[in-house]
């Protein structure tokens, strides 16, 4: 089960199309605190996460929730995906173990 966290739903619906016509079970949450919710609750395999979730452009919410997910699941996959890329971010992401980075718009050849 692949769980999708973005606050944007055109976002989280695409995804979801495009991961279920691929064959994949996937959960979606809105916003950090409904996520953690769902990996608590569902056999979640792989996170696909926005990384903001406020009106700033840091990323610095999509690293706290990644922390907090890396704390209760360390084995769990995390891959992050945003529209304000930017290098530092990237690395700080991948020291706190997420899996991969993923610029906005994506390709769907890339995720599937």
């Amino acid at each position: 089960m692949i769980l999708i966290i973005d606050d944007d739903i055109a976002v989280r619906t695409s995804l979801s199309l495009l991961l279920q016509k691929t064959g994949f079970t996937v959960r979606t949450a809105a916003d950090p605190i409904s996520a953690l919710e769902e990996v608590s609750k569902y056999p979640v395999e792989l996170v696909i996460m926005d990384m903001n979730f406020s009106n700033t452009t840091t990323g610095d919410d999509g690293l706290n929730l990644l922390k907090t997910l890396k704390m209760r699941r360390p084995e769990l996959p995390v891959i992050r995906i945003t529209g304000w890329a930017s290098i530092a971010l990237a690395v700080a992401g991948r020291k706190l173990g997420a899996a991969d980075f993923i610029n906005k718009p994506w390709q769907n050849a890339h995720l599937c």
